[in-house]
């Protein structure tokens, strides 16, 4: 079947527009591109092929014993959600290790629920619109339009589930909780998975008004924990004020996102370029140091008041260098 090109392309930005969305809405600690990009693509290629195999040598060893409509079902139901959000899930294993050892430079970039959205989304972008171009080969441009319309956050929804388990992880201290948060967060995205491919099979579109129920939760979800985020940087930072780490007027805007862009325009506008480049830079690391208090106290670790002495370093040194610049 040809494809249009213009479609495609449509259908590949879209994707992309998904996955710079939800990476904005984490408004605090804004996710690095070289940590989210690689996983939308292991998503595209990665995840998407493993699956492929997988699926289709269980739907042929089924098919052996079993009706081509039982085939589809029992695939759908029960061994599409097993391997895909496994293959998926593998993704947000490996960028939470990198980000266990790149820790070095203070701040752990994979912790909380945010960042498990985040991942599990941008794992879940690629896959699906890696999925629904092989859907618009198969079965036409009207499937990959309604796919893409009403379910490309469906596996972004799904894997999310892992990506919040493997992001609570820095913030237990018990180990059974470090192992079991994350494969509660795989198995309820293979639960959620199956749930909507047996509704999709079973009743056909209804599945798309499940899928917005589940996306309302996420937003309520999402509302919730920024809401502890903004409380962790207010709680974590008054101190900072006393210590000279920051001042009292940056500790008035730094809570509140809205304040902060307030902030930095108004120094564009001014035309200081230097000032709102190290100023962005002592900010970003000042909520670092934040959510590294945070995480210091609940592990009870040398280590982690080490990186926190490293990031009010890194901020008098920031200090410092726009200090010499205006010398």
């Amino acid at each position: 079947m040809t494809m249009s090109a213009p479609l495609v392309a449509v259908g590949i930005v879209q994707a992309l527009l998904y996955l710079l969305f939800i990476r904005f809405v984490d408004l605090y600690e804004r996710e690095p591109l070289r940590y989210v990009i690689p996983v939308f693509v292991w998503g595209f290629a990665v995840a998407t092929t493993a699956s492929l195999i997988f699926n289709t040598v269980a739907a042929v060893t089924i098919s052996t014993v079993a009706s081509e409509q039982a085939t589809s079902a029992i695939t759908a139901v029960f061994v599409a959600p097993v391997v895909e959000e496994s293959f998926k899930g593998l993704a947000l294993i490996i960028v939470f290790a990198v980000a266990l050892v790149m820790r070095r430079r203070g701040s752990m970039e994979y912790s909380g629920v945010m960042d498990g959205i985040v991942y599990g989304s941008a794992v879940g972008f690629g896959f699906a619109i890696a999925e629904d171009l092989l859907y618009y080969a198969q079965y036409g441009a009207e499937t990959f339009v309604v796919r893409r319309l009403f379910g490309g956050f469906a596996h972004a929804a799904f894997t999310s589930l892992t990506g919040v388990g493997i992001g609570l992880i820095p913030w237990v201290r018990n180990g059974f909780l470090k192992v079991a948060l994350p494969l509660t967060g795989l198995i309820c995205a293979m639960l959620l998975h199956a749930i909507f491919n047996f509704t999709a099979t079973a009743f056909g579109a209804v599945a798309y008004v499940l899928l917005l129920g589940v996306v309302t939760v996420y937003l309520v979800l999402i509302v919730v924990w920024l809401a502890v985020e903004r409380r962790t940087i207010r709680d974590e930072l008054r101190d900072e004020v006393g210590f000279g780490t920051i001042s009292p007027e940056e500790y008035g805007i730094l809570p509140t996102y809205f304040r902060r862009t307030g902030y930095y325009l108004g120094l564009l506008f001014q035309g200081r370029l230097g000032a709102w480049r190290i100023a962005r830079k002592v900010h970003n690391t000042a909520v670092d140091l934040a959510f590294t208090k945070r995480l210091a106290r609940r592990s009870w670790s040398a280590s982690g008041e080490s990186r926190v002495a490293e990031q009010r370093a890194r901020i008098q040194a920031l200090r410092g260098t726009a200090a010499a610049a205006r010398t």
